[in-house]
């Protein structure tokens, strides 16, 4: 076998590593965009059975000796209804998208930051939320909570 034909077989190689592993690279980001559509859909199906229960929290032991904790996440957000907005300036609503057009209204003093107050609303959603711990936090009993076992530092 000559140099060239060892350069040329180690080329080979080389390229035969580098195609499995974009094939599996490939093939783990399939995989993984399938888990991440399935949990969207089982995280829907918690959230329901979760609002059902009624409960404010649930904790459920994992195999791996963590609890899964699901609780109540509240979502505020100010939602300014350029319907009404826009009606009461008596403007098209399409000229109310940009900040630009905001600034521009409010320089021509046809808009006012009370009205801008009068028509926002705050808009609450409840979501549930799931995570992880490590173990459950312990109550600490109010003997044991202030006592230093007899060692001063």
């Amino acid at each position: 076998m000559t140099e060239q034909d060892v350069q040329q077989e180690e080329a080979d190689v080389v390229r035969l590593k580098l195609e499995e592993k974009v094939l599996r690279y490939f093939q783990n980001k399939e995989i993984a965009k399938e888990r991440n559509e399935e949990n969207k859909l089982i995280y829907e199906e918690l959230a329901e059975l979760f609002a059902k229960s009624g409960e404010e929290e649930i904790t459920v032991s994992l195999p791996s000796g963590e609890y899964a904790v699901l609780s109540p996440r509240y979502v505020e957000r100010e939602v300014l209804d350029k319907d009404l907005l826009a009606d009461e300036m008596q403007v098209p609503k399409d000229e109310l998208k940009t900040p630009f057009d905001f600034s521009m209204f409010t320089a021509q003093g046809k808009l006012t930051p009370d009205m801008i107050t009068k028509h926002t609303s705050i808009e609450r959603e409840a979501k549930m939320k799931i995570g992880k711990r490590k173990r459950l936090a312990k109550r600490r009993s109010k003997k044991s909570a202030g006592s230093t076992d007899g060692m001063d530092s």
